[in-house]
């Protein structure tokens, strides 16, 4: 009979004993391996999260910056911004985006469109627009946000010089994006004025907006915003060029005289 010794006994089992030992880690090896993978799975989230905020915030900018300068350089030579109107809450599939706006009277006009000028003038950026498939029809205007934008014109007065004009922003109710945007130093752009409006509240501020008042503005605004509101595409961040500053801020719309806040 083979005597069994420590070198042979392996051979003498079945082939694919269970009882053989096997390599590998334990249970509370993976566990530890699995914990790691989720903290480092958290903040690579977390730090993704932030890098987009801050690239929608810096690309609102840019296009803001770019928007303003190419309104200046197409109505420039009329001397006033009539026809800058093009509103991305007023859109739907057969004609495409309209826009009321202010006449030569300073009246608020439900029936303008200000679209097709606005396209043909190339005032926004390309990435922005959701065309027909004809190409000849705004259908859609998106931040970076993902949300929708408008452009409207202000006049200074009641009287309707329509020497001012917005551009607007939703960003849902990203309150960090808000007082980003309101504190921005946008002197670059020549805005100096922004609004933050929803149904029940029109606040109003000259530039430059500290941050705490910006916070507890942003806050409030948003709070208060219904899901109604948000439908239609509010809260909402206006900003304004070549506004007056000297006095209070006419809306033609609201017909309604508002003071500057700081």
């Amino acid at each position: 009979m083979k005597s069994i010794t420590n070198e042979n006994w392996r051979s003498l089992l079945p082939e694919g004993d269970a009882d053989v030992p096997q390599s590998g880690r334990s249970m509370i090896e993976m566990l530890g391996v699995l914990a790691i993978i989720g903290v480092l799975s958290v903040g690579g989230i977390a730090g993704y999260s932030k890098a987009m905020q801050k690239y929608r915030i810096n690309k609102t900018i840019e296009q803001i910056t770019l928007i303003s300068g190419n309104i200046r350089a197409f109505w420039g030579p009329q001397n006033n911004y009539l026809g800058v109107r093009c509103s991305a809450w007023e859109c739907n599939s057969s004609s495409g985006c309209t826009g009321h706006g202010i006449n030569s009277s300073g009246n608020y006009v439900e029936t303008y469109n200000g679209c097709p000028i606005i396209k043909k003038a190339k005032i926004f950026p390309e990435e922005m627009l959701t065309l027909s498939d004809d190409g000849k029809k705004i259908m859609g205007i998106t931040n970076p946000f993902g949300y929708p934008t408008s452009l409207s014109v202000f006049p200074k007065s009641v009287e309707g010089d329509n020497k001012a004009f917005g551009i607007s922003y939703y960003t849902g109710d990203n309150v960090e994006a808000c007082i980003e945007l309101m504190t921005q130093d946008w002197s670059n752009a020549n805005v100096n004025a922004i609004g933050l409006l929803n149904e029940k509240s029109d606040i109003y501020f000259k530039t430059p907006i500290s941050i705490d008042l910006a916070a507890a503005k942003c806050s409030e605004i948003i709070a208060s915003t219904t899901d109604a509101d948000k439908v239609k595409g509010r809260p909402y961040i206006s900003f304004y060029f070549d506004i007056d500053l000297n006095g209070s801020y006419w809306n033609a719309k609201a017909k309604k005289t508002y003071s500057w806040q700081n």
